[in-house]
């Protein structure tokens, strides 16, 4: 359970990502096919590899090298409440009335289910996919992520194909994303995921990723750190990407340099 282990996460990205984030007050989920790690989706069968969509933070507070090297080089660090998201209220069909959560009894696995897009756009009538709502918040759209060397074994112990050979079983629907190979353990990722559903033949059709808004009063607690040794002229790139949206923020009190300063220079800077 992610809510009761931290209160912010951290996600290392470039400046124009920033930017854009910001501008659009969204965060981007990637098509699970699409990730860095090449091995992401070993141990899977084809049903399954392209229809999750993720968005991958830091758990640790403590800043990464690693992070700073491969996705943030010139970049930022950015922290945010764990509970970034917005959850949309349920149109009553024929009202105009909505619901705040959808009245099941306490046992139903529905129960906590939430949208994360307003309810109109979540289900599109000329699409040949969906997204499926997230069941709850905790371990149900965020996960952490477990490190093992035999990370495929442990994810084929979680899905069973069907006896007609046309669905598949999984024990938990996070088990596809939860594991990964150990070499990626300095990540200590937690991830935020979204299952689409569609037709096998309409696979190819899937985007490579969705956008969800983030809650504008979380917004105003976003914490911006620039990377190493930060150059004069990026330093106030991103202090006028906060000016424009932010208008009656002190960008002082949104950004900070990093703590890594005169102690870490990458080889070719």
């Amino acid at each position: 359970m992610i809510g009761t282990m931290t209160e912010k996460i951290y996600h290392y990205t470039d400046i124009t990502t920033l930017g854009l984030i910001l501008k659009n007050k969204t965060i981007r989920f990637k098509r699970f096919d699409l990730m860095d790690d090449r091995t992401e989706t070993d141990g899977l069968p084809e049903i399954l590899k392209k229809n999750y969509f993720l968005s991958c933070w830091v758990l640790d507070m403590k800043e990464k090298i690693p992070q700073w090297a491969m996705y943030a080089r010139k970049g930022v660090r950015i922290e945010m409440p764990i509970k970034w998201y917005k959850k949309f209220p349920i149109p009553i069909a024929g009202t105009d009335q909505f619901l705040e959560k959808i009245p099941l009894e306490d046992n139903h696995p529905c129960k906590n289910m939430f949208y994360p897009r307003p309810f109109v756009d979540w289900y599109q009538n000329d699409q040949k996919y969906y997204f499926a709502p997230p069941m709850d918040e905790e371990n149900g759209f965020v996960v952490k992520v477990e490190y093992d060397e035999n990370f495929t074994a442990l994810k084929k112990q979680h899905w069973k194909e069907s006896e007609d050979g046309n669905g598949i079983g999984l024990s938990h629907q996070a088990a596809p994303i939860r594991y990964k190979d150990a070499f990626w353990s300095f990540q200590d990722e937690v991830r935020f995921y979204l299952y689409a559903g569609c037709k096998h033949q309409e696979r190819n059709n899937l985007p490579e990723y969705i956008d969800l808004p983030i809650d504008e009063n979380v917004l105003k607690e976003i914490k911006i750190r620039v990377y190493p040794n930060c150059s004069i002229e990026d330093f106030q790139k991103v202090k006028d990407i906060v000016a424009d949206n932010f208008a009656t923020l002190d960008s002082n009190e949104i950004m900070e340099r990093s703590l890594l300063d005169g102690k870490y220079f990458p080889k070719n800077s």
